[in-house]
């Protein structure tokens, strides 16, 4: 490793492996080492990427090797506590994945440690630097609309198989689980970062899926809010959702409206359109630096294991990962970000988890309930 090379540790065997090792290795870091709960198990995941070690011991893991500078954790949920503060006690930049912690109690408590000890820190939020999604939430802020009114996104996926294995915490309640978790906190950032931050919220979740009777988590959540500013908004997801594929968002301002739309053919880029107050509607080019490449899947099939390994090996979100962690290792190298589009931080998780918390109190009281601010 050169001096100018950071190195990194990764939490976790499941999405750690299959999208934080090459994220980072594309970001310019050196991966030195990987770590998970079963040792023999973590290294026999670890040997085929050609990651030097791996350890069930994150403290000492870095106790040894001060060259590592960046943890990232891709635990459950539940789990992500501990390896955080274990590299905040270290004095290492961390960065975790979401659902960020246990509740907005826990969340606080880990942003006020790591800003007490002036780690930097980064919020898995990986969809900041989807191509579409970037030049959406920018168009929107720098006034392209006029003043956001109305946000409008929904997601629909057909039912996979139901013989596939989910993870464990994923169909557990208790543990976090479930769609408005996993990946209605992505929605729940792109909303925040577009539109401004989120005061109330009205939800809804439910199981549809009969498919899996000991799944006590939702696979569906309709989260309707409202802004500071006053706008509105409507966040739905279905994970298992009979009929086609369907994804959109919208957003409607005081002077026109925005909107991203699949390309002409399946497998096309996503377009981002701007309509003004008069009708005009145009396509807008996609910067140079926000354009990824097109995903590469995980080159090792055998240790694609479960339904979530299948998801997470397809790539999708290693180009938006990796500049994410281009955007952190400036932090932690002290220079300038490549990108104007600044990554989540802990300040963010908070912020997400406290609207989380209200979406699942909301289901549970059947009314809106307001957000705990930072």
């Amino acid at each position: 490793m050169n001096a100018s090379t950071i190195g990194a540790v990764v939490v976790g065997t499941g999405f750690g492996l299959f999208t934080h090792v090459r994220a980072l290795r594309d970001a310019g870091f050196e991966v030195r080492a990987i770590v998970g709960r079963d040792l023999e198990k973590t290294r026999a995941r670890a040997a085929p990427l050609g990651i030097p070690l791996a350890s069930n011991d994150l403290p000492q893991v870095l106790a040894d090797d001060p060259a590592i500078r960046l943890v990232t954790v891709a635990t459950p949920p539940h789990a992500h506590y501990t390896p955080v503060m274990q590299a905040i006690a270290a004095g290492r930049a961390v960065m975790c994945e979401k659902p960020f912690a246990r509740d907005t109690a826990q969340a606080r408590e880990m942003l006020a440690a790591a800003e007490a000890a002036g780690v930097p820190h980064a919020l898995g939020a990986e969809f900041r630097y989807d191509s579409a999604q970037a030049l959406l939430s920018r168009l929107v802020r720098a006034g392209a609309i006029g003043e956001p009114l109305m946000f409008h996104r929904i997601y629909q996926q057909p039912g996979g198989d139901p013989t596939e294995p989910l993870a464990d915490w994923w169909t557990d309640a208790a543990q976090g689980g479930g769609f408005l978790g996993a990946f209605g906190t992505h929605m729940i950032d792109q909303a925040r970062a577009t539109v401004g931050e989120i005061t109330a919220v009205s939800a809804i979740l439910r199981k549809l899926s009969p498919l899996r009777p000991a799944m006590t988590s939702d696979d569906y959540y309709n989260v309707q809010f409202r802004t500071a500013s006053g706008c509105m908004g409507v966040l739905e997801a279905a994970m298992c959702f009979p009929g086609p594929f369907v994804m959109t968002c919208k957003v409607a301002g005081t002077k026109g409206a925005a909107w991203i739309q699949s390309g002409a053919v399946f497998g096309d880029p996503e377009q981002v359109w701007v309509q003004d107050a008069e009708g005009k509607a145009r396509q807008v080019e996609m910067p140079a630096e926000l354009v990824n490449p097109a995903p590469e899947p995980f080159p090792i099939g055998e240790l694609v294991q479960t339904e979530m390994d299948r998801w997470h090996s397809q790539g999708f979100d290693v180009a938006p990962y990796a500049k994410l962690f281009g955007q952190l290792k400036a932090r932690i190298a002290g220079t300038a970000p490549p990108l104007p589009d600044p990554a989540a931080d802990f300040r963010d998780a908070l912020a997400n988890q406290a609207i989380l918390d209200a979406a699942r109190r909301s289901a549970a009281e059947l009314r809106w309930v307001e957000v705990e601010q930072a």
